[in-house]
Parts: C-alpha cells; structure tokens; sequence
C-alpha cells in the first residue's frame, strides 16, 4: 500500500506531460483526481502528437508585449520589465509648442515673443568731423514677462556700459596718434540703462518692434584735469605772478529718460516718435593756454673764424599748459524726433529728423544755449549667425549746430558723425541714443 502512494505522484507526472501536446490541440480535459485513499487508476495509453514539442519550462521568460504599429499616435510603448516608460514623442498631438521664429519679411507674430533671457553685449564705435569720438561696450540681460502668446506683454532689458570719450579724434582714441599737452584726458564712464517695452504684435499691421519703448538711465565717468594755477606771491609785486602745476579729478554724472513710439503705418514702413531729457553735469576745461620754457643746455653753432674756437648757443625746452582749472556747469538737454522704420523681422534701415536743443543751468556753463538739428540714418550691413540676437549697423548723422556762448558770440558749424554698431535692433538699449 505504501509503495502504491509513492508511485501516485509519478504516475500524475507522466501522465501531466504525455497528455499536453493534446492539451494544445483542443483534447477534453482531464477528469477529476481520485480521491486519497483509492487505488490508483491505470495510466492512459499514450497519445502520438502531431509534431513534438518541448514542454515549457517553469523559469521561462514571459511573452514579449507587441510592438505598436506605425499609426498608432502619440501612445507611449508598453513599459518593460526593468525598464523605464519612455517619454511622449516631440511630435505628439498633446506636446507644447514652441515659438516660431519669424520667416524673413514677414510681421512677427504672438507665437515669436516667447519669454526667454537674452543675453546682451552692445558695441559701438564713433567719430566726428568736430575731433569728437567715443567707444563703448556693455553687457545687460533682456528678460520677458507674460506667456509666450500674450500679446501685450512687456520686455525689460538692463545694460551696464563702459564708455571712453575724447574730443581728440577717433585716431588718439585708439591710440593711433598723441595728443599735446593742453588735451583734456579722455573720459572715462559706466552707464546703466533700462527699458521697458510694451510688446503688442496684434492685427495684420503689426510691426517687428514694440508700439512704446520707454527708457531710463544714468552715468558717471572720471576724468583728469591738468592745468596750471596760481602759485605763490611773491614780495616784490612789480614782479609778474607765478604759476603752478595743479591736476583735479573730476567726476561727470547725468541721468535722463526717453520714449519711442512706433505707429502701425503700412505693410512695409512704420512712422517713428522719439523722445528724450536728460540732465548733465560735467566738466569742461578752460580755454587759456600758457606757453613757458626751460633751459636745457647748449647747441654748437659752430666754430669762430677767428679763434677756431667753437661757438655755443642756449637751448630751451618749450611747453603749452592750460591756465586756469576747469568750470563745472549743468544742462537740460531736450531731444525731439521724428522718422521711418521699416517694420519687418528683417528690417533693414531706419531714418529720422529732428534737434536737440541744450541750455545751461548756471553761469559756469561755456555756451547759454546749443541747438542742434540732425538727421541720424541707421543702416544693417551685416547679420549674425542663425540663432543669436545681434546684427551690425551703421549710423550716418549729419548735423548743423548753432551755439551761443556766454561771452556773447555766436558759432555755427556743420558735422558728420558716424558709428559703427552691435546691437539687437534698429532701436538701441541705451537710453541716450536716439
């Protein structure tokens, strides 16, 4: 009895395998095990198969999901034992939309003023006909507010520049010749601006540029002044005065805001309103010169026929100084312009008419009041590459200025002024350039 138990699991195994090839095919299933304590039932007769197959084992890897097919959507795959569910695809119906960049000389639209950080380094190189000229680099940031498709949106950018001015050509600027003595040393300064523009790229008229720009800034520079001053009397008044050299450091400072309107206009131009005051105080240096010399040896001149003894004569080393330390005086400046812009992404040139009139706050001042009408004309000569923000210009400015200085007389002069620019648009960062 114990060995007919024993072989109860074995004859229950032999029959399980010999009878799954039916199983596979459809046979009837097998009848209810007997229960414990009856005698075993004789085995089946084996059933030939088809074609013999391996039984399956127990530790088999389970079956590989179905891959979807190509038309299935944006569905993600079915996720893997160990592994990690895969994103939805870029293209899906549900993935975000990025801004579309505008296609060259079309109106920009909603979807291209995305908000985003963009880095700013403006340059600008200048020279005028009046020995004028003046370098600058700056770096600033221009951050977005609102969502990517709001139209009314604003934009505010914040530049920090350095700036170095001379009023002794654009060649000593760069170092390229020397100045004399009596030059004033060139002007150093850092300018920070900001401006906050109202984004509003509505209606089939829209322009690549925001309808108002509004700006707000500052500056302080340093310069050296060298000049000569009055020395110490002397006991015997009938002789003449003595002068001494002095130095002053002075520190110019200004601040200012401006305004710029662009009009909807027609499908290729825009009309243009600027604006701008600023208050400045600065330096300017005195107009006296003094010339004095000093000896330094002797020159042979040559030798004397008679005496075949050689002849000396005394040299003398000469300078030009500055009398008198500079005036510190203040002005408000008022600018007012009007112009074209051509209002596509693309845009390519930018013109404008108008003046800038100054008049002096004090008696220290040089002139009592300036007026100075010009017509600046901005010109794209190149772009940058695909993807950055910049793009190279040049600014064209004649200009025809009227002065009345303080002592009564009265200058009229013309200039041309041009500069060499690295900027994001036609429209500058920089609150005193118009």
């Amino acid at each position: 009895m114990k060995r007919s138990l024993l072989l109860l699991p074995t004859a229950a195994l032999l029959s399980l395998s010999l009878t799954s090839p039916a199983l596979a095919q459809s046979a009837p299933p097998p009848s209810d095990p007997a229960p414990p304590g009856a005698p075993p039932t004789p085995p089946a007769a084996p059933v030939a198969p088809v074609s013999p197959a391996a039984p399956v084992p127990p530790a088999a890897a389970p079956l590989q999901p179905v891959a979807p097919t190509p038309d299935a959507g944006a569905a993600a795959a079915p996720a893997q034992p160990g592994r990690a569910i895969s994103p939805v695809a870029p293209g899906a119906s549900n993935a975000p939309i990025s801004p579309i960049a505008p296609a060259p000389g079309a109106p920009i639209s909603p979807a291209a003023t995305g908000r985003e950080l963009v880095y700013l380094v403006p340059a600008e190189v200048t020279g005028a006909s009046d020995g004028t000229a003046l370098a600058r680099v700056g770096f600033g940031v221009l951050a977005g507010f609102g969502e990517v498709t709001d139209p009314t949106a604003w934009d505010v950018s914040t530049v920090l520049q350095a700036e170095v001015a001379t009023d002794n050509g654009l060649a000593t600027l760069i170092g390229l010749s020397s100045a004399d003595e009596t030059a004033q040393a060139p002007v150093g300064s850092l300018r920070l601006s900001a401006s906050f523009a109202r984004l509003d790229f509505e209606g089939e008229g829209s322009s690549a540029y925001p309808p108002l720009i509004l700006y707000v800034g500052g500056k302080v520079g340093r310069t050296r002044f060298s000049y000569l001053g009055p020395g110490p009397e002397r006991r015997d008044e009938s002789l003449p005065p003595t002068f001494v050299p002095r130095e002053i450091i002075a520190v110019p400072w200004s601040v200012g805001a401006a305004a710029v309107y662009v009009g909807e206009g027609g499908k290729k131009l825009a009309p243009t309103l600027e604006g701008q005051i600023a208050f400045d105080s600065r330096w300017t240096a005195s107009a006296d010169t003094l010339d004095w010399c000093e000896p330094v040896g002797d020159v042979v001149r040559g030798v004397d026929p008679v005496t075949q003894s050689t002849e000396y004569a005394p040299v003398t080393r000469c300078r030009r100084e500055v009398l008198g330390a500079p005036a510190k005086s203040q002005e408000l400046t008022i600018t007012a312009h009007a112009g074209l812009v051509d209002k596509v992404a693309n845009a390519t040139f930018r013109a404008s008419i108008g003046a800038r009139v100054a008049v002096a706050l004090n008696d220290e001042a040089p002139a009592d009041v300036g007026v100075n009408v010009r017509a600046p004309v901005y010109v794209t000569l190149a772009r940058a590459p695909e993807g950055t923000k910049y793009r190279g210009l040049i600014r064209l400015m004649p200009a025809l200025s009227v002065i009345r200085r303080s002592t009564g007389e009265t200058d009229v002069g013309g200039m041309l002024e041009i500069s060499f620019l690295g900027q994001r648009a036609m429209f500058s960062d920089n609150y005193t350039d118009l």
